[in-house]
């Protein structure tokens, strides 16, 4: 049996501490957390390429992407980040394949391609991927190099693009780890892994004799030509030439990149990539 006793006195009142607190203190505190949360957010979209990295470019390079993302970049990763750099070169009719491969150098829209290519286009389109599929820029000649058969391209837009640093070839030894790309008559990204097989090789081009290029045996279709051969961390090792050799197999030549560099920087503020010490070293026997 349960007894319920009567209660003496005054009953306890109950108060919502709440409600005699000062609510406006922790509100404004919060609002003011939200705006700096805010505020930063928009910082750092605005600042997002001005660091070391970026300084002075509007867009990233290969090489760059991949180490921001990784801090050794593994082989397969470059078959994915390269080919967006990688472009086809054509003429200017709506159905026009391409007739060669190029390399964006500038973020900017400048492409490096091989001249005999487009010597005798009357009008260039440069075909670039992109995520909604082959987009076609019409663009100029802007320098001309006959004595190592290359030709810089601008394309006519205001868009940036995913480029190449210039790599330290200077010490470039056969060996040496090195991959091909470029783009074939569908649009579609070609690439192979090989090695450099000699650092100072000659080719004859039309009537043009071309001296010290690197040869390798990444290069293995006329599709490549005008295309980069890059080295394990993305930067561009020079722009590849397909010759027929004597066999009427392919046979890979390559204009180094310090040519490149020595002839067009006066247009092209170019990246310079890692040091040699960093590239990939022979891996041969």
């Amino acid at each position: 049996m349960i007894e319920v006793g009567e209660t003496m006195g005054d009953l306890p009142t109950n108060k919502i501490v709440f409600c005699e607190r000062s609510w406006k203190t922790p509100v404004l505190i919060l609002a003011f957390l939200v705006f700096v949360t805010f505020a930063w957010g928009i910082y750092l979209l605005d600042h997002y390429d001005e660091d070391d990295n970026f300084h002075g470019a509007d867009d990233m390079s290969v090489g760059q992407f991949l180490v921001r993302n990784i801090a050794m970049p593994h082989v397969q990763r470059l078959y994915h980040t390269v080919p967006p750099a990688v472009v086809g070169v054509g003429g200017g009719g709506v159905n026009a394949g391409p007739v060669a491969s190029g390399a964006i150098v500038g973020a900017n829209g400048y492409v490096i391609t091989t001249l005999h290519s487009v010597s005798n286009l009357p009008e260039i389109s440069v075909q670039v991927a992109t995520t909604g599929g082959i987009r076609r820029f019409p663009a100029q000649v802007v320098k001309t190099i006959p004595g190592h058969d290359l030709a810089l391209l601008k394309m006519q837009t205001t868009e940036k693009f995913l480029h190449f640093r210039m790599a330290d070839v200077q010490t470039v030894v056969p060996g040496q780890q090195v991959f091909a790309f470029g783009r074939n008559s569908s649009g579609a990204p070609l690439a192979r892994q090989g090695l450099v097989q000699s650092a100072d090789a000659p080719l004859a081009v039309g009537t043009t004799r071309i001296t010290h290029l690197l040869r390798s045996d990444a290069v293995y279709s006329w599709e490549q030509t005008g295309g980069p051969l890059v080295n394990v961390q993305g930067d561009l090792v020079g722009i590849n030439i397909a010759a027929t050799g004597p066999t009427g197999k392919v046979e890979g030549f390559t204009v180094p990149a310090q040519v490149i560099v020595s002839h067009l920087q006066d247009v092209v503020r170019f990246k310079k990539g890692s040091p040699a010490g960093k590239l990939g070293g022979p891996t041969g026997p």
